[in-house]
């Protein structure tokens, strides 16, 4: 998926969850059980994540993290150690 369009799916998930935080304040249905077990367990922590990643999601898709990741390992072959990149994905 391209950046540009996760961001527009994001920004619209979290304006749907926005919209609904404003139901769950002004309409009078706070006061069901299953809607405010709703807003605690669903809709608050998808707009947590959806705010974040809209705010970090750029600075983290900078640093490259879809790159394959060089890493050294130590071997020790006839008593003697021998450093050896693996790559690892």
């Amino acid at each position: 998926m391209k950046a540009a369009h996760q961001r527009k799916l994001f920004r619209l998930i979290h304006l749907l969850g926005a919209g609904a935080i404003g139901t769950y304040v002004y309409a009078p249905w706070k006061h069901i059980e299953l809607f405010t077990l709703l807003m605690q367990a669903v809709v608050l922590p998808v707009l947590t994540f959806t705010g974040l990643w809209l705010w970090v999601g750029p600075r983290l898709r900078k640093l490259n993290l879809d790159k394959t990741l060089i890493v050294k390992t130590e071997q020790v072959v006839n008593g003697r150690i021998v450093e050896s990149n693996t790559t690892r994905r």
